[in-house]
């Protein structure tokens, strides 16, 4: 049954949908495709500007993953092995999700999980059939079959088709056989192999071509209740999306509205849009692996994180402005960190900040990791500045040009004065002369983030100019990108990025600027404008699917 030969046999099919470009699993494994809720023939199609992005498989993420089988199994599952990584991809690890695909090492690690978990699932009390009132005497009882049904609905987050039912239905009495009729040992396996398809591992949401224009797809109300609960909650959807996709609702830009905004009243959802401001701000890359500089510990480190996550988690909460990422001057800091920034703190705690401190482009996370060892780089800080921030796109440098900036010997020059001289150089200036002026704001930070009055014994210059807008330092240039219209634009952008899993085209930009205007009209509610976005046509329709021509 583990073995090789068993494994192509019975779980043949998922090998065979692993691989980038394989078959469509909405029609590999169903005899004539998912289920829906609704006639592609009464749908008009969008109405409003914009081309929504095509339809495609996104990877269950680690963590999702995780919650699955919390939410499955409703007890506490181990699981017996690490999950993949998580890639990122635009900043975001849903982009890299719906874009990447299962490598065979990774299928055979969750064949391993799914089958280990399901055994620790049926030897706990009430294991899943129990739990249901199943108490088989045979394969052929009733109850198993609902079961089966019950189970699909949940893990694959949509109704099964008779023929996928009657599919698993025999697996279960052919592995009930293997095990002299034990029917609770053929439901176990066949859990582990339903925790094996391409309809678990993969949020299968692929939409439905519409009559009216082909080329555009709609989500069907179970396809609505899974992106819903995966951006929302980063889990499956609860009884209450699948009861509403049953009823044939989550269809309509109200219906989802209305149920997107019950997802962010829970608790539940403030894990999802911390998780975005990690990622968004790159606040988990700052290891010593990563980073590593003089002067820098595993406390330190963790300690700069912990200051980030602070503020994710802040910007996370009901009600929150997230603009407020730029200037917020609430933090939580350990004594080594407060040292750094010339504080004394006996304990760890949430401490007020002046202004030298206002704001993420201002802590340690952000300054050490947009750096050099032992040296800042204005070109790296001010290419976070443009591109996270304003969401500008800056071209890289040509292969063949020497990075290399050479160290001065003592008070022959600043960072700035060497960066600006590098600058000239003709291959060079096309793109200095863009992310330079920004970064050369953050100079009296050092590489360690600890403020400074000079460099190399020189006086700092951190003025400069973005837009139009002069700026002294980094406190100017931190309340001039406050109110840069570009900013509240790109936090949107950003988010849709991330909601989405795609970076966008030309063609979504009238989704982004309307979400805009009603972002800057709600105070940067960043909560109330994800409930705009998932109820826009941008989520609720796909322009085909992706790889089609």
């Amino acid at each position: 049954m583990t073995g090789s030969d068993g494994r192509r046999g019975a779980w043949g099919l998922l090998w065979a949908v692993m691989a980038c470009g394989g078959p469509d699993p909405g029609a590999a494994d169903t005899d004539g495709g998912a289920a829906t809720t609704e006639d592609p023939a009464d749908d008009p199609g969008p109405q409003g500007e914009g081309t929504p992005p095509p339809a495609g498989l996104k990877k269950v993420r680690s963590w999702e993953y995780r919650n699955l089988m919390e939410q499955l199994f409703e007890a506490p599952v181990a699981l017996s092995r690490p999950l993949p990584q998580d890639p990122v991809r635009a900043s975001f690890t849903s982009v890299s999700a719906a874009a990447d695909c299962y490598g065979p090492t990774e299928v055979e690690g969750y064949e391993t999980l799914a089958l280990d978990v399901a055994r620790q699932a049926f030897a706990h009390a009430p294991s899943p059939l129990q739990a249901m009132g199943c108490a088989p005497s045979s394969a052929s009882d009733a109850c198993l079959r609902e079961f089966i049904a019950d189970f699909g609905l949940r893990a694959w987050r949509r109704p099964m088709t008779d023929a996928e039912l009657s599919k698993y239905d025999n697996l279960l009495h052919s592995l009930a056989n293997l095990y002299d009729g034990d029917a609770v040992k053929g439901a176990e396996l066949t859990v582990a192999a339903m925790l094996q398809s391409p309809f678990f591992l993969y949020r299968v949401e692929l939409g439905t071509p519409l009559e009216v224009d082909p080329g555009v797809r709609k989500y069907d109300g179970y396809e609505m209740a899974s992106r819903l609960a995966f951006v929302l909650w980063e889990r499956g959807p609860d009884q209450a999306l699948l009861d509403a996709a049953a009823r044939g609702e989550l269809t309509t830009e109200d219906s989802v509205r209305e149920h997107a905004l019950r997802l962010l009243d829970d608790p539940r959802s403030i894990d999802a849009v911390f998780r975005f401001w990690r990622e968004h701000l790159s606040i988990d890359r700052l290891t010593l692996t990563n980073y590593p500089r003089s002067g820098a510990t595993a406390s330190l480190y963790a300690a700069m994180r912990e200051e980030g996550h602070f503020l994710a988690y802040q910007l996370a909460q009901p009600g929150a402005d997230a603009m407020s990422y730029l200037d917020a001057n609430t933090s939580y800091l350990q004594p080594e960190l407060a040292r750094l920034y010339g504080l004394e703190l006996r304990e760890e705690g949430e401490v007020s900040l002046d202004a030298s401190r206002s704001g993420f482009l201002t802590r340690g996370v952000f300054l050490v990791s947009n750096g050099h060892p032992g040296k800042t780089s204005p070109t790296r800080r001010g290419k976070f500045v443009l591109e996270r921030v304003l969401c500008r796109t800056i071209p890289p440098p040509p292969a063949d040009v020497d990075l290399t900036i050479p160290d001065p010997g003592p008070g022959e020059a600043t960072r700035r004065e060497l960066v600006e001289m590098h600058a000239t150089e003709p291959a060079c200036k096309g793109c200095h002369v863009l992310l330079d002026p920004p970064g050369f704001a953050f100079e009296h930070y050092g590489p360690m983030g600890a403020l400074r009055d000079d460099d190399n014994g020189l006086p700092i210059d951190a003025s400069g100019e973005l837009d139009g807008q002069t700026f002294a330092d980094a406190t100017e240039l931190v309340a001039s990108l406050k109110a840069h219209p570009d900013a509240a634009r790109c936090v949107v952008t950003q988010t849709y990025r991330s909601v989405l899993g795609t970076v966008e085209a030309d063609e979504e930009s009238p989704y982004i600027d309307a979400l805009t205007e009603s972002f800057v009209e709600m105070n940067y509610d960043q909560r109330l404008m994800i409930a705009d976005m998932v109820a826009s046509e941008a989520f609720r329709y796909a322009s085909g699917q992706r790889g089609e021509e």
